[in-house]
């Protein structure tokens, strides 16, 4: 069994053996490192209300979206 993660910059999905939060690599998509986000998360992120979304929020990589949203505590992780 894998789990599936997300690039922060292009949104391409990687297979992993192991579950975490986070994992650091190298996207063989688009060639930008990062920190690729575990697919469950996106999921959750699409479901913060547009009101409590920044005006950034749409330029902001993945990763740093889950974190705002976290720290604003729009998400529990």
């Amino acid at each position: 069994m894998t789990e599936t993660y997300v690039c922060p910059h292009c949104a391409a999905t990687q297979e992993r053996p192991y579950r975490v939060r986070l994992i650091i690599l190298t996207c063989p998509e688009c060639g930008e490192n990062g920190r690729h986000v575990h697919a469950s998360y996106e999921s959750l992120l699409n479901e913060v209300p547009e009101d409590d979304k920044p005006d950034e929020w749409d330029r902001m990589p993945l990763d740093e979206r889950l974190f705002d949203a976290m720290k604003r505590g729009l998400v529990d992780v």
